[in-house]
């Protein structure tokens, strides 16, 4: 089945014979004009049109396979950059554990220590009730001896203030940058590139 004589059929349907051979004519002379006739021109630009919308389907087809490439790009990339910050942030928590663990093992060597002094300061304060009754000038010493064991005891005291000012600090610190790369990483998948 010829698809021009089936158009050329259903153009010339209800035609006399004498009409369809002016058509057949026309036609004929229109395609067979010179090449810068209006019907050459004509032809050539429609088949340029054909020509151009039958590579639409394959150029978005290509669109389509340049923009899975690229997304499997973006996707391996955000794979590399969450994996690398997870592993960042791993050995910041062992970081953390491990200064964490120092200050507590500190903070117990200092309780103990505190725990030694208050200690020795009841023993002191024995010997005050017991230096007492012996008289004033025995007195006198064991007070001197008792104001410089409560000094010691504030600079363990301070010691002990500063060290756990560097823990809330640390602490703070590490808050700030755990919301920091929760930020990041929202921002990353937020807003695209």
């Amino acid at each position: 089945m010829n698809l021009d004589t089936d158009d050329l059929a259903a153009l010339c349907q209800g035609m006399s014979r004498d009409e369809e051979e002016r058509v057949h004519r026309l036609l004929h002379d229109w395609n067979v004009g010179p090449n810068s006739s209006f019907p050459v021109q004509l032809a050539l630009l429609t088949n340029a049109q054909l020509r151009a919308a039958a590579s639409v389907p394959r150029s978005i087809d290509n669109s389509r396979q340049w923009l899975e490439q690229h997304l499997a790009e973006y996707r391996r990339q955000a794979k590399l950059l969450v994996d690398g910050f997870s592993s960042e942030m791993k050995g910041q928590v062992e970081e953390l554990k491990a200064v964490t663990n120092e200050h507590a093992e500190s903070l117990q060597a200092a309780l103990s220590h505190i725990k030694f002094k208050l200690a020795e300061a009841d023993r002191v304060a024995g010997r005050v009730k017991a230096s007492l009754e012996e008289g004033v000038s025995e007195w006198e010493r064991i007070k001197a001896s008792t104001a410089a064991q409560c000094e010691e005891l504030g600079h363990v005291c301070e010691d002990l203030r500063n060290r756990f000012a560097w823990r809330v600090i640390l602490e703070k610190a590490i808050w700030f940058l755990v919301i920091l790369g929760i930020g990041i990483l929202a921002g990353h998948y937020a807003w695209p590139p």
